[in-house]
């Protein structure tokens, strides 16, 4: 699959969507702990980019570290496809600009993860390591210190140290590692249509004992990435300038609207398939008061709803929760048969300003998502 576009605009008043970011692929759900697994199948295309994300992971660590010595391979914090140290450096490979875990030629898989973890150090200090891994970057600050990677000869690895320490943890203390994020697959426009198994990932904390690992596989296993010629591109109105509004304290007030076309158009060359196309819209910007259908600003105090014409998507009004959903949830706008070569699907997309309350700020807001064609 292909990044279609990523284009960067400037909004002279109320609002700007300042990212918005077209790709491919296949979105599968898991809350929590992994449910029980199942074999599924990602579908990506011959674009290159960043051309599949999903599976989100919310995940909790939790126990006693039963050693008191730091060692830089065994993250508080990691993400690795070892159950007992980081990912050494050697297992990465660039793709496309991005550090990825190779999955086939010119294919990769990298986490976008945020990453939060309390403990206690030797002399009584209780500290927060707090970062990424993967995208944007693999960073962290844990007390006083900037981690990066690699770290000696590991990556995707949070230590709270760069370097090791043979007395450093309260052994006793029960600390804590929560990783929360999704898998973003990477290609380089390389790839050619295969099927591919792909090994599970683990978020752990890891201790210099293994009774102090906590461990949690948070990529499923029984998956099979299908990679096809299927390839879809988008043409919409990436700035939604609403210009001056109405200001009104009420929440839930609408404070202006715009509406757009929506055409997707999709081709596959040759070894064609069957599948659903979809978008999905993930919030830059963040989610208003954790609603799924309210795209925040920037400046808080109000925010933005979509709402897709043919009943793709319930109301977009303010006042409602029903509309265009930013959390990447897949919403269907069609499909494309193994008999199709081309497949095009128009829809009209209506934007709402909202006002969130007493809160709204007076003067220009912005706020910004990614928008992404998907199929699967």
């Amino acid at each position: 699959m292909n990044l279609i576009y990523r284009q960067n605009v400037l909004s002279s008043d109320w609002i700007n969507y300042k990212k918005i970011v077209c790709a491919t692929y296949m979105y599968l759900l898991f809350f929590g702990l992994m449910a029980p697994l199942q074999a599924e199948t990602i579908t990506i295309g011959k674009g290159s980019g960043i051309v599949w994300e999903g599976m989100p992971f919310d995940v909790k660590l939790a126990g006693t570290m039963d050693s008191s010595s730091l060692l830089t391979s065994y993250g508080l914090a990691s993400i690795s496809t070892s159950k007992s140290t980081c990912i050494s450096s050697s297992e990465l490979k660039l793709v496309n600009g991005y550090l990825v875990y190779p999955i086939g030629q010119g294919v990769g898989i990298i986490p976008r993860a945020t990453v939060l973890a309390n403990y206690k150090t030797d002399n009584g200090t209780v500290e927060t390591l707090n970062g990424t891994i993967g995208l944007p970057i693999t960073s962290a600050t844990a007390g006083k210190t900037t981690i990066t990677n690699p770290v000696g000869l590991y990556q995707w690895c949070l230590p709270p140290r760069m370097t090791a320490i043979n007395k450093f943890y309260d052994i006793s203390y029960n600390r804590t590692s929560r990783g929360v994020g999704t898998w973003v697959i990477i290609a380089d426009g390389t790839q050619t249509s295969s099927e591919v198994n792909l090994e599970p990932l683990y978020y752990s904390s890891y201790s210099s004992t293994y009774t102090g690992d906590r461990i949690v596989q948070i990529f499923p296993s029984n998956i099979t990435l299908r990679i096809s010629t299927l390839e879809c591109t988008i043409n919409t109105t990436a700035n939604i300038d609403f210009s001056t509004v109405t200001y009104s304290k009420t929440p839930g007030a609408e404070l202006g609207q715009k509406s757009y076309p929506i055409v997707v158009n999709c081709g596959q060359a040759s070894d064609k398939i069957s599948a659903n196309i979809n978008l999905q819209f993930r919030a830059i910007s963040g989610l208003y008061n954790g609603q799924a259908t309210r795209l925040a600003l920037n400046q808080g105090g109000g925010y933005i709803t979509g709402e897709m014409d043919t009943g793709t998507t319930g109301g977009g009004a303010c006042n409602m929760t029903t509309g265009l959903p930013f959390n990447n949830t897949p919403v269907k706008i069609g499909n494309i048969n193994a008999t199709d070569s081309n497949k095009s699907i128009s829809n009209r997309l209506t934007w709402r300003l909202c006002s969130g309350g007493s809160r709204l700020p007076v003067g220009a807001v912005t706020a910004s998502a990614e928008m992404l064609v998907t199929f699967n």
